[in-house]
């Protein structure tokens, strides 16, 4: 007989996000329904058509890391590092204190070191001078690697990044990757910025709103990108009954699809996002009328939304009216790689708290929009039991499942 397979609990979150620095802005931040939509305050943009995003509003370096940190590491690296830095004191884990090579850093990122490319090409067209060595920190996967040295981990090191489902992915990978025994803990989650480079690309694919991020909404009209990091603590239910650690949140399954349609937009049947979600209730032992929470990839673009209905349907059914849904993407905006691990970290604090957050901008629902999305109050009401669904560029889909102990 096989062995059983080790479960994945989350036993620590920590967040940088336009609704402020810590769990406790975001979720309150989610809770009032406020949405951090504002003009770009980050860079010049001249030029640039929309210039409406979500910027953290008040991240001091120097308040969350030595100034060695502050200095050495680019936007990205230094809102994973206080992120992780948060999760690891939420989940009273010090990593002297476990074993490093037990121990993982998955971290999710679509722009790594794209801050250190701008200031490249910045510095060739003005003429200032620029250490061509920092490009050495240009590579996503750069992110993780320097996560994994601040905090001292010797095991597993990963960087997906499957676009907009990276954030779900690295969530999702924890728990495989622990119920294999690579590794006891992982440090886990995604980092983004606001940058020149993606504003002006997802502008010139004309994605973005001049107003409000509105999902589901009759209205809506495009997406707004948004910056931060979601990190979290997800260790082997041994590991963290063996230290005493709360452990009542379950990365209970996950699931990965491709749509292999189109490089940017999704299969308008949403077929490829229902595989994933389907997968990932196989893959959790449990039944699509078992979900009592949906949290939506929910871009508030036309079509993505659409896509995500028709996919929610196939897989739901008739149970799909009853089951609350939200996007948190009015509020945040999209944190590309990042956004899942978001999610994730929302979803915890709805399984623990019993409160639904609404979804801001979404105020006069798409009547052909058969789903319950949570609307201007938050919602009070117990969930054991929420799926989250990433949709992302080139047809990536991924969904986990989170249940509560």
């Amino acid at each position: 007989m096989a062995a059983a397979l080790s479960r994945a609990f989350i036993t620590g979150c920590g967040t940088i996000s336009p609704l402020g620095c810590g769990v406790d802005a975001f979720w309150q931040g989610l809770v009032a329904g406020r949405s951090a939509l504002a003009p770009i305050r980050g860079f010049d943009t001249t030029g640039l058509g929309n210039t409406l995003a979500c910027e953290v509003p008040d991240f001091v370096a120097a308040q969350h890391l030595s100034t060695a940190e502050a200095d050495r590491l680019d936007r990205i690296g230094q809102y994973a590092l206080a992120a992780a830095r948060q999760a690891l004191c939420d989940a009273e884990l010090d990593p002297g204190q476990v074993d490093p090579q037990r121990t993982g850093v998955i971290a999710a990122t679509t722009l790594g070191g794209i801050q250190l490319g701008e200031a490249y090409l910045r510095g060739r067209h003005d003429g200032i001078p620029f250490d061509a060595r920092q490009l050495l920190h240009l590579p996503y996967a750069d992110t993780a690697a320097r996560l994994a040295r601040a905090l001292g981990v010797r095991g597993p090191v990963v960087s997906p990044s499957i676009a907009c489902a990276s954030g779900t992915h690295a969530v999702g990978l924890a728990l495989e990757l622990i119920q294999r025994g690579h590794a006891d803990v992982f440090v886990v989650g995604g980092a983004e910025t606001v940058c020149h480079f993606v504003v002006s690309g997802f502008n010139g694919l004309r994605a973005t709103t001049a107003s409000a991020v509105r999902p589901f909404d009759a209205r809506r009209n495009g997406l707004a990108i948004g910056e931060g990091a979601a990190m979290l603590v997800v260790e082997s239910a041994r590991h963290a009954q063996a230290r005493g650690a709360a452990s009542d949140i379950e990365v209970a399954g996950c699931g990965l699809s491709s749509d292999a349609v189109h490089m940017t937009a999704p299969a308008r049947d949403g077929a490829g996002a229902a595989r994933a979600m389907r997968a990932a209730l196989r893959d959790a032992g449990v039944a699509a009328h078992e979900i009592e929470f949906i949290s939506a990839h929910g871009t508030g673009t036309v079509y993505n939304d659409a896509m995500e209905m028709a996919a929610l349907t196939a897989v739901f059914g008739e149970a799909l009216p009853r089951i609350p849904v939200n996007s948190i993407k009015g509020a945040i905006g999209h944190t590309l790689g990042a956004a899942g691990s978001f999610e994730a970290v929302m979803c915890t604090r709805v399984l623990r708290d019993g409160v639904i957050p609404p979804t801001a901008g979404c105020e006069q629902l798409d009547p052909a929009c058969a789903l319950d999305v949570v609307r201007g109050d938050a919602r009070r009401q117990p969930v054991r039991i929420a799926l989250s669904t990433s949709s992302a560029f080139a047809g990536n889909n991924a969904a986990i499942i989170l249940r509560r102990s």
